[in-house]
């Protein structure tokens, strides 16, 4: 019936709603600022400024594909805007989403991650009245294991703006493509009735009445979108059983989406920093508003006009006056703010007028999509980097109370604490205060040693990536600072192996003759367990425990994931053929792809597979 409506849409809007107006601003995509190069991703605050009315929502960034950077959009790009493969549906410029199906959203609560585009339109759409949206597609043929998430491309309505800030998959059945067509551009149309006042369209990948296919390869599959379009229709058209009667919003829905918080505009004078009346009178304003909001955070862009020379200085500066005042006036805490400062970057108007000047002559606040911890702890991170160890240490006393206890455990690891961890006051304030967040699991002490000596093990692996994700990370400017990235002194060699067998060992001290449940101390510390016998060569101890595994995964206190790949590593490590396809020989080069050692059975890989509730793999 959905395929006979699709076509039916088709059918009628080949012929277009005869002059009507369309109520998307730049829906084609031909006007934007400009590009400081085609892949280069861009935080919420300039990808607006760049391509306005269009916002980003938090995923994986779209990127504009504008055919002036043709040379350098190909291979160098990775894939980026290939446009030796790819042009425009028309004009010189499109956008570029992504879907990957193995990223997590930051609450662990989805996995598979989109790209994700909204704007607001001038006006919400009449209620009952008819109008017809569409855009052009063109689908890169995706890897056959993620196939299916072809037909969760689709956009959704929104009666008020939406946030995301911890860039989950957003939801929506009714308006996501019937017809998937490969390699080439073609129309997708729908008809929609509004029974609510919506006034927000956001385009990407949606979770349906199912969800999209997720794995943990790490691809990338991309589509491309053009000539996005809404117009009113009337006569016949408005009368086609294709109408979809919509207003997006159950409660539980509205429950999960954040309020949206109105930002401010502040003005200078040329070449001053201090604050004007009006500008005090705007703060007052968003000071309201913010302490309504306690939990939102939000961008502060600074700007300067064209005007003289150093800018940059001039823009951070008249942050601080913005800084200042909402912290002395009002007591809203510099940690809810991420200060961007441009200069002349990304102005808001046209530097060569007056009026364009006085605009830019600005600080600017916007909300930002980002979990409060991840605020807090970048705030730590500033102040240890001005050498403010008591303002640091206060600070960080505020993100033990707001953070996971997940992630408490990791400011122990972080190298860039060095200030504070060689404080006394470290071992009573902070390591006290992570030791008290296990007290909710039934062995306490356990879950803290586990969990440390899982840490340990991971600083050389993986440890670097969890600890750079801890805070707020800007793309620009942060990567032209280093101080923000995290590396440990590491050997590859017969001293890293030397290291493995000293966790193995210590593990064995820890947990004996047993294996440790997931009821007892938590999913990460029964990971550790398994990481760390997973890294011994000794087959003796991975067969010693691996009986052990199994049957806390028959009793629900682990996971069969972990028993599958350590039943395969023994085998391996015996010169066996693994059964269950999660041991691959290290390629060659980065080129090459990783091959998996011999089979069991390749025929009976994925019924083995399913048995133990694991994903069907193709290999």
């Amino acid at each position: 019936m959905r395929s006979f409506l699709f076509i039916l849409t088709l059918l009628f809007a080949y012929a277009g709603p005869s002059g009507a107006q369309n109520l998307i601003q730049n829906g084609d995509f031909e006007s934007h600022g400009k590009l400081d190069c085609i892949q280069c991703p861009m935080f919420d605050a300039k990808f607006a400024a760049v391509l306005p009315p269009w916002n980003l929502l938090n995923g994986i960034y779209p990127f504009i594909c504008d055919c002036q950077f043709k040379k350098e959009a190909a291979a160098a790009n990775n894939g980026i805007c290939d446009f030796s493969k790819i042009s425009p549906r028309s004009g010189c410029n499109m956008m570029q989403f992504e879907y990957s199906p193995s990223c997590l959203d930051q609450n662990h609560e989805t996995r598979g991650c989109s790209s994700y585009l909204s704007t607001k339109l001038p006006k919400a759409l009449d209620i009952g009245k008819v109008y017809e949206v569409s855009f052009w597609l063109y689908i890169v043929p995706p890897h056959p294991t993620d196939a299916d998430y072809t037909q969760f491309i689709g956009l959704n309505f929104y009666p008020n703006a939406l946030r995301n800030p911890t860039g989950k998959m957003l939801e929506s059945a009714a308006f996501q493509i019937d017809t998937v067509i490969l390699g080439r551009w073609y129309p997708v149309k729908w008809l929609v009735r509004p029974v609510c006042a919506l006034q927000f369209l956001v385009l990407g990948v949606f979770r349906g009445d199912e969800d999209p296919p997720v794995n943990t390869d790490g691809r990338h599959n991309r589509f491309y979108i053009d000539d996005v379009t809404l117009q009113e229709v009337t006569g016949a058209q408005a009368e086609s059983a294709a109408i979809v009667p919509y207003c997006r919003f159950s409660k539980k829905e509205k429950e999960e989406i954040p309020d949206e918080v109105e930002g401010s505009l502040c003005l200078f004078e040329s070449n001053d920093s201090l604050l004007l009346p009006l500008a005090i009178q705007n703060l007052d304003a968003f000071a309201l508003r913010a302490k309504a909001h306690p939990t939102a955070a939000f961008y502060l862009t600074g700007r300067t006009d064209s005007v003289g020379s150093n800018h940059r200085a001039l823009s951070q500066a008249r942050m601080e006056s913005v800084l200042d005042y909402l912290e002395k006036k009002h007591g809203i805490q510099r940690f809810r703010f991420l200060p961007i400062g441009l200069g002349t970057e990304s102005p808001l108007a046209d530097n060569s007028t007056e009026a364009g000047r006085q605009q830019n002559r600005s600080v600017q606040i916007s909300q930002l999509d980002c979990p409060m911890d991840l605020m807090v702890y970048r705030q730590v991170l500033t102040l240890v980097f001005a050498q403010k160890k008591t303002e640091a240490f206060k600070t960080l006393n505020i993100w033990l109370h707001l953070a996971p206890d997940r992630k408490k455990m990791l400011a122990l690891f972080d190298p860039r604490l060095s200030l504070l961890q060689s404080d006394p006051k470290w071992e009573a304030m902070v390591v006290k205060k992570v030791r008290e967040s296990y007290q909710n699991q039934a062995n306490p002490a356990l879950a803290y040693a586990l969990d440390y000596l899982g840490l340990e093990d991971q600083k050389c692996r993986t440890l670097d990536r969890y600890l750079e994700n801890m805070h707020t990370y800007m793309a620009y400017p942060d990567s032209l600072e280093p101080r923000w990235n995290v590396s440990f002194p590491c050997d590859t060699g017969a001293l890293a192996e030397k290291q493995d067998e000293a966790h193995v060992q210590a593990l064995i001290k820890l947990i004996g003759k047993d294996w440790p449940k997931i009821s007892e101390v938590g999913k990460r510390p029964t990971k550790t367990a398994f990481l760390i016998i997973s890294h011994t060569s000794d087959t003796s101890i991975i067969a010693q425990y691996l009986p052990l595994l199994k049957k806390n995964c028959e009793a629900g206190e682990a996971e069969w994931i972990h028993f599958a790949t350590l039943f395969d590593r023994l085998q391996v490590h015996r010169g066996l053929p693994q059964r269950f396809g999660t041991q691959f020989r290290p390629p060659a080069s980065e080129a090459e792809k990783p091959e998996p050692f011999p089979l069991e059975n390749p025929a009976m890989l994925n019924v083995w597979r399913r048995e133990l509730g694991l994903e069907e793999i193709d290999l």
